[in-house]
């Protein structure tokens, strides 16, 4: 049997490096497009090697052009600004890295003669913003984001949606809730907690400073998320679909149970800042996964204290 070829836009990042391997695993030809020569990730997989890398620092037709017509099976959009807080000062650079690629990619794809490429693109549960609090979302709630990056992700959502209705085209957005990872770099919250800890552990004097910990997300292993991504596109179903783990805790539960790991009470070590307090934060949310479960028949099983475990012990 033939090779599937795969290509993944954002290949340098913690889903595109975990998507990478995932593929790989599965015998796939693997390229990747970054905008930034920085393999870090892939290299701590093992990856590197295996994978057939173009840099892109900027995502202009003619070149995605070029590269697309080697006609892919799977295209995977994981590409673009992806941090909430930098929208609001990168506003441009949120939408044009999200969004501007998008339109080269589907019209690719309609204008192919042979079979069409199968491609997905990352969604967020930004999506929802504050509309729909204390209720489980799914694929049809309210949208209504209340950050540049959700909106970002809103509109790429959209544009997805009626590419797949109009042209009838095999495409598909996965509503990525909060996932983590041991390839998350340090700004990340869990990351961020994890690293500090340890360094307390060694210096008491220390103090774990955090914004607010009173929101409440649905946390993720991020490796599983890339398989649920992976079944989603070669899904008989193909269509939008919300991965999470169904399961919402507070960031206070996150800090205090992996200061128990350590021994530790987290009251004496974890300092909360007002300062570090957002505007426009999203309080809460909970997810749904009833489509998920019933069409591609698999869902995410490490919750939020299976992630904080696999950090503590290095797993990748």
């Amino acid at each position: 049997m033939k090779k599937k070829t795969a290509l993944i836009f954002g290949i340098n990042g913690q889903d595109g490096a975990y998507l990478a391997k995932r593929l790989i695993k599965n015998k796939y030809y693997v390229y990747g497009v970054s905008r930034r020569k920085n393999y870090i990730n892939l290299i701590k997989l093992d990856i590197l090697k295996k994978i057939r890398l173009l840099n892109l620092p900027d995502f202009n037709n003619i070149k995605i052009k070029k590269l697309l017509k080697k006609n892919f099976n799977e295209i995977y959009f994981l590409a673009g600004q992806s941090s909430v807080r930098k929208s609001f000062t990168k506003r441009l650079l949120t939408y044009e890295s999200q969004i501007s690629p998008l339109r080269y990619i589907l019209d690719f794809i309609v204008n192919q003669k042979r079979k069409k490429s199968k491609f997905l693109y990352a969604g967020s549960s930004e999506i929802f913003g504050n509309f729909n609090l204390k209720k489980k979302v799914n694929e049809k709630s309210l949208k209504k984001p209340v950050s540049p990056y959700g909106m970002a992700k809103l509109i790429g959502y959209e544009i997805i949606k009626s590419y797949r209705s109009i042209y009838k085209i095999p495409v598909c957005t996965a509503i990525l809730f909060n996932h983590e990872s041991s390839l998350r770099n340090k700004d990340f919250v869990f990351k961020k907690i994890i690293d500090n800890i340890k360094k307390i552990k060694e210096d008491r004097k220390l103090k774990l400073k955090v914004g607010d910990i009173n929101i409440k997300r649905d946390w993720g292993w991020g490796p599983e998320y890339m398989i649920g991504c992976h079944k989603i596109l070669n899904s008989k179903k193909l269509d939008d679909y919300i991965i999470a783990t169904g399961k919402t805790v507070s960031l206070k539960e996150i800090i205090k149970f992996s200061f128990k790991k350590f021994n530790m009470n987290w009251k004496h070590y974890t300092l909360v800042e007002k300062k570090s307090f957002r505007k426009f934060e999203i309080r809460e949310n909970y997810s749904s996964t009833k489509k998920l479960k019933k069409n591609i028949k698999w869902f995410p099983k490490y919750k939020y204290r299976d992630v904080i475990n696999n950090l503590l012990s290095g797993k990748i």
